[in-house]
């Protein structure tokens, strides 16, 4: 099993983070963790890049999460084909009919950060990196019907969306979450998890859905099974050094129910490639917005 890095190494390494106050949701998954069984929460490692670091600091942390994988100036380099580094983990304890996985990532785009703070652009990235995407924004009406209300003061940060998309080519993922958005001086993060109040809505219910080609070579959907836990945030962080960089890790943690891949080890072998299109997607889409 490929081991992640030591974050509690690297978080000692960086300053404070100043999304805590300002995320509440980033704070909750932090704090209270995802729910992926009814009494076993998994949480999400602190951000490596702390705000406020010299570029000497920065680097240190940055040497640390590329390891021997690759040299830090590869990873630094401004290029689409730049490396990126991915780390799986099992996450334990967690119900063997829904096991649950970590993921870590972290990249170095080139580009503006004020970018990521752009709704309009956070839409089209999404797009770009989901062909098969179909994404939704909740109303406020959606949610009055269900009891949700968003404060006046969170209005331009939080949002209740939908989307659904296929992953792996082997399961259809319909879900419908929370997303909350902060920005600091330094860094933009981006915290969403799925809302189990909508498991079984009648309008919005989040599910998944087998996905496998019959003797003509057609795709054919399973059956649709209800889908809950999980959830990451995303930190946009400026680099000091060179200019221009951006340092973006994800953090996620999700259930893979058995009947996904019907229990094959397919995350380790097709998730690399996976990311590494999504990785490349992310920094055009970026180049382009920044111009």
């Amino acid at each position: 099993m490929l081991t992640a890095v030591p974050l509690l190494l690297l978080a000692a390494l960086a300053a404070p983070n100043g999304h805590e106050d300002r995320n509440p949701l980033f704070r909750e998954l932090r704090d209270a963790g995802v729910a992926v069984a009814p009494k076993q929460k998994a949480f999400l490692p602190p951000p490596t890049l702390a705000d406020g670091l010299s570029a000497a600091r920065q680097q240190a942390v940055l040497r640390e999460v590329v390891g021997e994988d690759v040299s830090l100036e590869e990873f630094l380099r401004n290029s689409v084909v730049a490396p990126q580094v991915l780390r799986l983990r099992d996450v334990t304890p967690s119900d063997p009919r829904a096991p649950a996985r970590g993921v870590d990532l972290w990249f170095v785009a080139y580009g503006d950060l004020k970018t990521f703070a752009d709704k309009k652009f956070l839409d089209r990235l999404l797009n770009a990196t989901q062909q098969d995407n179909k994404g939704e924004e909740l109303k406020p009406a959606d949610l009055a019907r269900r009891g949700i209300t968003v404060k006046p003061e969170n209005a331009k940060n939080e949002t209740y969306g939908r989307v659904s998309f296929t992953f792996l080519d082997r399961v259809e993922i319909s879900a419908t979450g929370r997303s909350f958005s902060s920005e600091t001086a330094d860094s933009v993060l981006i915290a969403n998890v799925i809302d189990p109040r909508f498991t079984n809505d009648p309008d919005f219910p989040s599910r998944w859905r087998s996905l496998t080609k019959d003797e003509d070579g057609k795709l054919q959907l399973g059956p649709p099974q209800p889908y809950e836990g999980a959830g990451y945030y995303a930190k946009v962080t400026r680099l000091a050094e060179p200019k221009g960089a951006l340092l973006i890790e994800a953090h996620v943690v999700f259930t893979e129910p058995v009947g996904w891949f019907n229990g094959a080890n397919l995350l380790r072998s097709k998730l690399p490639p996976y990311m590494q299109d999504k990785v490349r997607k992310t920094r055009r889409e970026l180049v382009t917005a920044s111009k």
